[in-house]
């Protein structure tokens, strides 16, 4: 048995978070100062607690690399990824390690041999992997989804920043079927008008002109329904370029795509 497997039989999810409360905030300044894509900040963490764990070094590593100003945690994490690169990709290889990790040597006080890249690869690719699934998978998971939140919410802002500002509606120059979104739920799954309405509303406003749910006998659950907007603009900014884009809604998928008259089809 590992001895992260050891710990996580006795350790509650809030002592193993405060076992590795370094290793937390140095994945927090990572994908949330640095602004780290958070699957690099997992590779950079994997490859600092590894080296850690097979003694090369100082093994308080992380705890060093966290007392450093940012732009040399960027710097350092650069050096991880491209350590986490020649473990992955032999081919990569070169004679000289110093050349290639120099601020991670410094902090080391010891040069990061290449046999690591060389004679014991797989072996060094399955500690590594231990770390990810012992570790990073449980102490930093929160962070994790945190990070992917927040940059889906930035990428969101963003889309709604690179968009043409919305004109008051002014619905009698564009016909209703120009700005009617067709929508389609999971079977088994059923949503409520409320439910599409408090989404739309919150995430883009009040943007809804009519709603049409299709229309059921008792005990059957709508499958589809048109969304009628204020304005045409809206319908590329849900859609964001693509044919049909999906949405989460209270657990529950639901798609949408531009209607298309049967006249048109």
């Amino acid at each position: 048995m590992r001895i992260e497997d050891f710990k996580r039989l006795w350790m509650t999810q809030a002592k193993f978070n405060d076992y590795h409360a370094v290793d937390r905030a140095l994945y927090a300044i990572l994908v949330y100062d640095l602004c780290r894509d958070p699957i690099e900040g997992i590779q950079m963490m994997a490859i600092w607690i590894w080296l850690e764990s097979v003694g090369i070094g100082i093994s308080d590593l992380t705890r060093r690399i966290l007392n450093l100003p940012a732009e040399l945690i960027n710097k350092v994490g650069n050096e991880a990824l491209l350590c986490w690169a020649c473990i992955d990709n032999a081919g990569l290889l070169c004679s000289s390690p110093i050349f290639y990790f120099p601020l991670t040597n410094m902090l080391l006080t010891k040069d990061i041999p290449i046999e690591l890249f060389h004679k014991y690869r797989e072996v060094s690719i399955v500690g590594i992997n231990e770390v990810i699934n012992g570790v990073c998978a449980n102490c930093l998971k929160d962070i994790w989804d945190g990070a992917i939140a927040r940059n889906a919410y930035m990428e969101f802002l963003q889309r709604m920043a690179r968009q043409e500002q919305l004109v008051p509606p002014q619905t009698a120059e564009v016909q209703p079927d120009n700005r009617t979104l067709f929508v389609t739920f999971s079977r088994g799954y059923p949503v409520s008008e409320h439910e599409i309405r408090e989404f739309f509303t919150g995430v883009f406003g009040k943007c809804i002109e009519s709603f049409y749910m299709q229309e059921v006998n008792d005990g059957e659950n709508a499958l589809f329904a048109k969304i009628v907007l204020n304005h045409p603009s809206y319908i590329h900014l849900i859609l964001d370029g693509r044919r049909k884009a999906k949405f989460t809604i209270n657990g529950k998928h639901v798609w949408m795509r531009k209607f298309i008259p049967r006249h048109q089809r």
